[in-house]
Formats: structure tokens, C-alpha cells, sequence
């Protein structure tokens, strides 16, 4: 099976040995990602909606590098570094999604960096 890489220039890149997104076959794994600025990598918003916002416009970004669209993304891991910031987190998620909706896992990680949201997703590209 070959990767196919392609990064965007419209999300943060990582800050990391790994990539924004690799397509497996039919598949496309988008690493886990924040609301961070793409020039400066400085952390935007200071909710846990605007965050999330923020997020999901580079999900979103990404997933047109890649000729897909938050339709073709059937699986959503939601990280929130507060538990309690569910509720809103959830509400500006579903801004986002008609159903059917994508499988999602939502976990209270408390995560050592500064960011309140992070996501990561799976894309399905196939027909």
C-alpha cells in the first residue's frame, strides 16, 4: 500500500515527526489537531467553542487538500483538556454536522499543553 501525504498551507503543520493527514487507500487519518495560528503557531481563541471553531476550519482546510469535505469524515475524536467544558464544546461541534453524523469519541484528556479543544478525524474517500 503507498501513503499519499499532501499538506496545506491553510492549517498549522506539526510540530512533530508526523503529518497533517495520510490517505491509506480509501482512508484519510488527519492527526490531532488544535487552534493554532498558521504562521506563529500561537494558540487562537480563548473558549472552548472558539477554539473548537477554529479547529474544525482547519479540519476543514485539510480535508480539501485532499478533495474531501466534513461529509466524507466518518469518525471525530473530540479532546477536551477540561471536562467541563463539554457542553460547549459539544454545542459548537454540531454546527458542523447534519446526520448522519460521523462516530466520535469525546475524552476529558487533561492534556499538559495550553489548548482547550483538540480533534482528530478519520475521512472516508472512496465512492
Amino acid at each position: 500500500m503507498t501513503l499519499i501525504v499532501n499538506t496545506t498551507a491553510d492549517a498549522p503543520s506539526g510540530a512533530g515527526p508526523y503529518s497533517q493527514a495520510v490517505r491509506a487507500g480509501d482512508f484519510l487519518f488527519l492527526s490531532g489537531i488544535g487552534s493554532l495560528d498558521v504562521d506563529t503557531h500561537e494558540i487562537l481563541g480563548t473558549t472552548a467553542a472558539e477554539q473548537l471553531r477554529i479547529t474544525m476550519e482547519h479540519i476543514k482546510a485539510i480535508l480539501a487538500a485532499h478533495d474531501a469535505t466534513l461529509a466524507n469524515v466518518v469518525k471525530m475524536g473530540l479532546y477536551l483538556q477540561d471536562p467541563d467544558d463539554y457542553e460547549e464544546a459539544n454545542a459548537a461541534y454540531a454546527e458542523y454536522f447534519t446526520p448522519p453524523f460521523p462516530a466520535r469519541l469525546s475524552i476529558g484528556a487533561g492534556q499538559v499543553w495550553e489548548m482547550k479543544v483538540k480533534l482528530d478525524c478519520i475521512a472516508y474517500l472512496g465512492t
